[in-house]
């Protein structure tokens, strides 16, 4: 029976709509060994490693983790880092060759390190993963997380139903008290956010955080200089972007519309507009300010604001965050980014030391198949939900056990173990919850400028042959190291920016056009 898993789970608890991960630790020695202490002499023990999201907390005695091992007698062996903490424990581990069996990674990962030989090349087993091969047929695009026609990676797939972004998110209960009208260009924001300062001098109202392995700096800089017309990173964190109007990779500071956008950033920074953390700011720390009233404005994950909402409002009633329509630049550009509908970008990889390949293969299908997907995006059948109909449905005891917590939703993931931020490799972990009528209209509105061409999704990188990737690598250290230490020095600094030209020079010697020329020529391959 195929089984639309879009018809969700219809009558669940309060929903985040997140975009991140999870983390863990290492083991010096890993492998998927005997364990005889086990219920079984024949037991495995698998260790798992990925990043923990600040909103849905990993736990290693889910009811995943106990299902997995009662129907697969396999225990997986978790270990979990702090998202903000994930990019550094991973490079360790890789520089040291010490990573656990499996491992979360992203897409730079399998280009910076695949031809080193410390991720096994998963291509030879396909013949034995019947249930990744059909997903392979449905998404033609987990071929482009290849290196040199090799796959290293299981790609998260994850099947949104409510489309979210870098989106606009304001306080409009506020604005109704002030009398102040909704900002549909930049300029009226920068009048709307300083009104707001007037009014709650102590308040930074713009706040910003790092987020899904980009910096804070990245992360504040990357919608903005999209609405202007420009970009920064990619979804991979390189310093270039995909430019939707000529179809081309671009590197963003080349662009005078690129340096309004810095421009503008001082000036909010400057006259303290723009929360001066944002470069070092965590999800938790963002998350704090605007959820009690210490900032009112963001442009980065809009499925927060349900939470943010909920939070506000155990002391103001009327608190309310709202998405804006599309604003406008002062050249009269309107646009934003959304996020893919899947989340291809990570990826977990298998230690190329681990014993028994053959086993975590099985493992991993059986994740992807009917049985392991139902298990790892909803939990036990019967028991914490049921299929009514073709939906799925939580059950009422299972409901009732998170109900008084603030994010039931979350709370329940990680009890269960389930989810994009949980054990799920194909999951469907955005359930249309009638208590969520904030998030489906924002959707619906996301979803309607797509169509009206000015909200545009992230694309995925095309793929690079191995000089390509080599050069990508020094490219990337040269002009990461350079860029990080100017971009926060033109937002903060007066006057910094009468260097704007040195600076572009220097970027070019940097290797900025060549970065854009291989970004291109790769592209050009897939297109033809």
């Amino acid at each position: 029976m195929v089984i639309n898993r879009r018809k969700m789970l219809t009558a669940c608890c309060s929903l985040v709509f997140v975009g991140s991960l999870m983390a863990g630790c290492s083991k010096d020695n890993p492998s998927m060994s005997d364990n005889a202490t086990g219920s079984s002499a024949n037991q495995r023990t698998l260790t798992w490693m990925r990043y923990e999201h600040s909103s849905q907390a990993l736990n290693p005695n889910s009811v995943v983790s106990q299902e997995i091992l009662k129907r697969k007698n396999v225990k997986l062996e978790l270990q979990s880092v702090p998202q903000s903490n994930y990019e550094d424990k991973k490079k360790t581990l890789i520089a040291t060759n010490t990573l656990p069996d499996v491992i979360m990674v992203n897409q730079n990962d399998l280009w910076n390190y695949a031809d080193s030989g410390i991720f096994l090349d998963i291509t030879p087993y396909l013949e034995k993963m019947p249930n990744f091969q059909k997903l392979m047929k449905q998404k033609p695009e987990i071929n482009k997380t290849k290196v040199d026609d090799k796959l290293y990676g299981f790609p998260l797939l994850t099947k949104w139903t409510v489309q979210s972004g870098q989106l606009p998110m304001i306080r409009t209960d506020l604005l109704a008290k002030l009398n102040l009208q909704t900002p549909r260009t930049y300029e009226e924001l920068y009048q709307v956010l300083k009104k707001l300062k007037e009014a709650y001098p102590e308040s930074y109202p713009f706040t910003s955080r790092a987020a899904n392995g980009k910096t804070g700096t990245e992360n504040l800089i990357n919608p903005i200089a999209f609405g202007f017309g420009s970009g920064y990173t990619n979804i991979t964190g390189n310093k270039i972007y995909y430019e939707p109007t000529t179809k081309q990779y671009k590197f963003g500071p080349y662009s005078p519309e690129f340096k309004d956008a810095i421009t503008y950033l001082h000036k909010l920074y400057k006259e303290k507009l723009l929360d001066p953390d944002y470069s070092v700011a965590t999800s938790q720390a963002w998350q704090e300010k605007l959820s009690t009233g210490k900032s009112f404005f963001y442009q980065d994950n809009n499925g927060f604001g349900v939470n943010f909402n909920k939070a506000l409002r155990i002391r103001e009633p009327n608190a309310r965050f709202e998405l804006l329509p599309v604003m406008a630049s002062n050249q009269g550009v309107k646009r934003n980014n959304v996020y893919q509908l899947d989340h291809m970008g990570e990826l977990y990889a298998i230690n190329a030391k681990v014993k028994n390949p053959e086993e975590v293969i099985k493992l991993i299908d059986w994740m992807y198949g009917d049985e392991g997907t139902n298990l790892t995006s909803f939990g036990v059948e019967n028991v914490d939900y049921t299929l009514v109909n073709g939906e799925y449905q939580m059950s009422e005891a299972t409901k009732m056990k998170f109900k008084d917590k603030q994010d039931p939703f979350r709370a329940m993931q990680s009890a269960l173990g389930t989810g994009y931020l949980g054990y799920a490799l194909n999951s469907d972990d955005h359930p249309i919850v009638p208590s969520s009528s904030d998030l489906i209209q924002w959707s619906e509105k996301a979803i309607k400028d797509l169509a009206d061409g000015i909200n545009f999704r992230e694309v995925n990188d095309p793929p690079f042959n191995k000089k390509e990737r080599e050069k990508l690598k020094q490219l990337r250290t040269q002009l990461d190291a350079f860029l990080t230490l100017n971009m926060d020095k033109f937002i903060m600094n007066d006057g910094a920016l009468n260097e704007w030209n040195s600076f572009i020079q220097q970027c070019q010697e940097n290797g900025a056009s060549e970065m854009e020329k291989i970004y291109n020529e790769a592209l050009a391959r897939v297109n033809n």
